[in-house]
């Protein structure tokens, strides 16, 4: 059995979703444990979305255990390691992570996360970059990109490593000391903070400014009728 890190590992040629096949590896190690491949045929984004699985991105699994009530906390943890890994390559101040754990480079989508429970305590959650090639999306939320419209020549290995040991930073900071640093992080770098947003949850729409992520996690939205917080839905930049 490999190991990244700490981790049990498995690096297979294809399959439909890493967040299956880790199910596969974690009931067979019986511990914390990640999957990647080449090439995923069937993968999922948020909300029954597709990811497009071309061959040279980043497809990923971790399996771990999480304290429900610090699951929301995790998601923001997991998109600042994306964010500090996608920093590694491209030094720019344009890389963002939108809530709650999207990251974008110039106000477009490099990589997203997937959170999905697993048995016990084990939560799974599914990561995609876009290291190689910018995948061709019909009818996107976002526009997309990959680290290589911007000239960077690396592996989705190479990648792969740099995000393991970033997550495990983060998570050894997180249970050190607390969600505040993590929160602090995040915001520094967060996509759209102070400025008008929309946010989409079940077919319903709320605008309003993005003042401010709580100690849950959530987003705290400014609008018309009060303060309200928001713990699950999809941010898009307000076009008025």
């Amino acid at each position: 059995m490999q190991k990244i890190h700490n981790w049990f590992y498995q690096d297979l040629e294809t399959t439909k979703s890493t967040n299956d096949s880790v199910l596969d590896l974690l009931e067979k190690v019986k511990a914390p444990c990640i999957v990647s491949a080449k090439r995923q045929t069937l993968g999922r984004g948020r909300l029954g979305r597709s990811w497009e699985g071309k061959e040279g991105n980043l497809f990923v699994s971790f399996a771990y255990e999480i304290e429900l009530q610090n699951l929301t906390h995790y998601a923001l943890l997991s998109g600042l390691s994306v964010l500090k890994s996608v920093q590694f390559f491209i030094s720019s101040p344009k890389v963002k992570v939108k809530w709650p754990n999207d990251v974008f480079v110039d106000g477009k989508k490099i990589s997203g996360i997937l959170f999905e429970k697993g048995p016990e305590k084990y939560w799974i959650m599914g990561i995609g970059v876009n290291v190689s090639e910018t995948p061709e999306v019909e009818n996107p939320m976002y526009e997309v990109t990959s680290l290589k419209d911007y000239n960077i020549q690396t592996t989705r290995e190479e990648f792969l490593q740099k995000l393991v040991e970033n997550f495990d930073n983060l998570k050894a900071q997180y249970e050190e000391s607390g969600f505040e640093p993590i929160r602090k992080a995040w915001l520094d770098n967060a996509y759209n903070c102070g400025k008008k947003v929309t946010i989409k949850q079940n077919g319903q729409e709320c605008e309003g400014i993005f003042e401010n992520i709580g100690l849950s996690g959530e987003l705290v939205l400014k609008t018309k009728d009060g303060v309200k917080n928001i713990l699950v839905g999809d941010l898009f930049e307000s076009k008025k």
